[in-house]
């Protein structure tokens, strides 16, 4: 999926609809995000994401260990469900890819709008300098170094992609197929949100 600016207004728009069901109003988040969305980069998410989520379809490829891991503990998606995924067609692929997608990108701009201050423009200058960055440090990240609180309006700003993606998994065949004796969806769909929080912090990050 190619990511515009619209898109990139698109999602922060579903994330405040998300967020006024928790908090009301949302005003400061939408002020937030309209301060610092120039410092948004829709090339280099693309570049990041086409790359990464080409690789997180590949079911010809032996094994299940994807880009960044180190282990077998995060199965590659198409690794994990192979029969039902090598049974999609290309229109089922490209859904599946959107809603990855939107689920990625709301975590990376989760922090523009939770955040008051002016974010400062990005020291990394193109996509393949962030997927040289960001790759190696996606299944480092731990989420339960973020609070409580923190990771709570997080899950409920992206509750409705979340579902959206187990119930794409459900239609299609891919039923939870267990490798190590334990089911692995969740650890896939908890990767791709520490994917989106990681890309930020790298993409932010001081030289």
């Amino acid at each position: 999926m190619n990511i515009t600016n619209q898109n990139i207004e698109k999602y922060a728009e579903e994330m405040l609809s998300a967020m006024s069901e928790y908090f009301e109003p949302t005003d400061e988040f939408k002020k937030n995000f309209e301060q610092n969305k120039l410092g948004i980069s829709s090339e280099k998410i693309n570049y990041c994401l086409e790359k990464f989520l080409h690789a997180e379809f590949d079911y010809g490829t032996p094994g299940v260990r994807g880009l960044g891991r180190a282990s077998d503990y995060w199965p590659r998606l198409a690794g994990y469900f192979r029969s039902a995924f090598s049974k999609l067609s290309v229109e089922k692929m490209r859904e599946l890819d959107a809603l990855i997608t939107s689920m990625i990108v709301k975590c990376y701009l989760f922090s523009f709008l939770i955040t008051d201050k002016k974010v400062e423009p990005s020291n990394i200058k193109t996509g393949e300098q962030l997927y040289e960055k960001w790759i190696p440090q996606i299944y480092m990240f731990d989420l339960s170094t973020i609070s409580d609180d923190i990771i709570n309006m997080l899950f409920a700003v992206i509750k409705k992609d979340h579902e959206s993606i187990k119930n794409f998994f459900k239609q299609n065949g891919m039923t939870p197929g267990f490798f190590g004796g334990a089911d692995k969806t969740d650890e896939i769909l908890n990767g791709y949100v520490g994917a989106g929080l990681v890309m930020r912090i790298i993409d932010g990050a001081k030289a």
